[in-house]
């Protein structure tokens, strides 16, 4: 799926959201600017700030799982080992699915 910034629209609706894939945050990665890069992880927070709102917990933990991942794995900023660990805990908290327990265990070996 394509992933856009749209600052007057800044957060995915439900089935856009769960739509989205690691794949699709990769190749958005992969595509976008440095500053987009970033947007984009703004994005999925405001996007999970209003699905825990709405209490939305399992749309909240597959945004907090794709959050934990893109901080995992593509942004990689300074504490990227305990910010990844604290989306997927949450994630864990809301949801419990193997995905998200294998995800945890692959965090918590570092990086």
């Amino acid at each position: 799926m394509k992933i856009t910034i749209d600052f007057g629209h800044p957060y995915f609706e439900e089935n856009v959201l769960l739509g989205l894939t690691p794949d699709d945050l990769n190749c958005f990665y992969g595509d976008a600017s440095e500053v987009d890069r970033l947007n984009l992880f703004f994005v999925l927070e405001a996007s999970l700030h209003r699905f825990q709102g709405k209490e939305r917990m399992k749309t909240a933990a597959y945004c907090a799982f794709l959050m934990a991942y893109y901080l995992f794995i593509a942004l990689t900023p300074p504490a990227s080992f305990e910010l990844a660990e604290f989306y997927i805990d949450r994630a864990l908290e809301w949801d419990e699915t193997p995905e998200y327990r294998q995800w945890k265990a692959i965090i918590d070996e570092g990086n």
